[in-house]
C-alpha cells in the first residue's frame, strides 16, 4: 500500500501548498508530497531518480546505502508529523515553512518526482525544459 492523504487531509494540505505557491496544487504539489512520504513504500525507496525512458530503459530509482536510508527516514517521518499538524489546523510557522520548500520542490522540481506535471511550472516563468532529465514517466 502506498502513503496517500484522506480528503480531510488532502483539503487542509492543499490549501497550505497553493498559499505557499500559487498555482502548485495544480503543478501536482499534493501527489508530491504523497509520494515523498510514501518513499519507504517502495524497493528501492522513491528519493533519487535514475535515468528512465530517455535512456533507453523504463523508470528506476537509485538504491540508497545504509546510511543514507537511516537519514531519510528521520526527515520522512518528521515531515509526516509536519502534514499530520497541517491537516489538523495545529500548524505553526515551521510546518509552513517545510510546506513552502515542499510546494518550491514540487512545482519546479523534475516530474518524475510526482509534480511540475508535463513540466507546467517550468513553462509558466519561462524556464526551458532540461534536456537530460532524470527521468519522464510516471514509475
Amino acid at each position: 500500500m502506498t502513503f496517500g492523504f484522506d480528503p480531510a487531509e488532502r483539503e487542509a494540505i492543499a490549501a497550505t501548498l497553493d498559499a505557499a505557491v500559487p498555482g502548485s496544487v495544480e503543478w501536482g504539489a499534493v501527489e508530491y508530497v504523497e509520494r515523498l512520504l510514501g518513499a519507504f513504500d517502495h524497493e528501492p525507496p522513491r528519493i533519487w531518480a535514475a535515468p528512465g525512458t530517455w535512456a533507453g530503459d523504463g523508470p528506476a530509482w537509485l538504491d540508497p546505502g545504509p546510511w543514507e536510508r537511516h537519514a531519510w527516514r528521520l526527515r520522512i517521518d518528521a515531515w509526516r508529523s509536519v502534514y499530520a499538524r497541517i491537516a489538523r489546523g495545529a500548524d505553526d510557522d515551521a510546518d509552513r515553512r517545510v510546506a513552502f520548500e515542499h510546494a518550491c520542490e514540487s512545482s519546479y522540481g523534475d516530474p518524475a518526482y510526482g509534480g511540475n506535471r508535463e513540466g507546467a511550472a517550468w513553462v509558466a516563468v519561462g524556464f526551458p525544459e532540461p534536456l537530460f532529465p532524470p527521468a519522464r514517466s510516471d514509475p
